[in-house]
């Protein structure tokens, strides 16, 4: 079975991923940097390596619970290794838990009309919040830098002309969430839609961590839902 590949390969008995050698990364570059690297087939400037640091910092936790954090926990609670514990937490990203990344830079990339996505589906993905009614903080947070960088460009317009168009068409304030500034952002560093869901499981990955040592550490197995938190619908 033959294999084509562009990002790594072994010459005069060195690694070489992208064409620069893993001594030379390993030596001059940040784990951010590389990554950036692997994903994208290059090295990002300065400024995009700082605008990535802050993306991948701000998906980086959200408490436990958080799908991916309570899962993880669950998982270690019944006695497993602290890799399928953060697996498990991995598998509990999807369509409603980081899937909007993805969602919204489809919709972005393609330029899709927000009638046309409300008709498709009952809301625009990257807008609203459960918990951040007027403003997502960490949303603002990175498009302010993102401006200040010089990266924001016409993804970052075009989230927030869609922000305010949702108001006129739903009658409601839609505030653009975390997931609809990283999908826009991603855009403009030229990282392919595809990478919404690897990439808010890569960033959430050492809150997965931590919270799965914990459990290990300070928790009795095992975890179960307590019997007053369960109601019976059936016959």
């Amino acid at each position: 079975m033959k294999w084509n590949t562009a990002i790594s390969t072994t010459k005069e008995g060195q690694l070489v991923v992208r064409g620069i050698s893993l001594s030379e990364l390993v030596r001059d570059h940040s784990f951010s940097e590389v990554s950036f690297l692997l994903l994208s087939g290059r090295l990002p400037s300065d400024t995009e390596q700082k605008l990535f640091d802050m993306m991948l910092v701000s998906m980086s936790e959200h408490g436990v619970q958080a799908p991916s954090a309570f899962s993880a926990r669950v998982s270690a609670s019944v006695g497993n290794p602290l890799h399928v514990a953060i697996a498990a937490g991995i598998l509990a990203t999807g369509d409603h838990n980081g899937g909007a990344i993805e969602a919204a830079a489809q919709y972005f990339q393609a330029k899709t009309s927000v009638e046309k996505v409300l008709a498709e589906r009952s809301r625009f993905p990257g807008y609203g919040h459960k918990v951040y009614k007027d403003a997502d903080p960490r949303a603002q947070q990175l498009l302010q830098a993102a401006t200040e960088l010089g990266i924001a460009g016409v993804h970052v317009e075009q989230a927030r002309l869609i922000e305010k168009e949702l108001a006129v068409a739903t009658g409601k304030h839609l505030p653009l969430n975390i997931d609809g500034a990283i999908a826009a952002l991603m855009l403009e560093l030229g990282l392919d839609p595809h990478l919404g869901k690897p990439l808010f499981a890569f960033g959430r990955m050492p809150g997965m961590m931590a919270h799965a040592l914990e459990e290990i550490q300070n928790e009795k197995p095992y975890r179960r839902l307590d019997d007053e938190d369960i109601t019976y619908t059936g016959s």
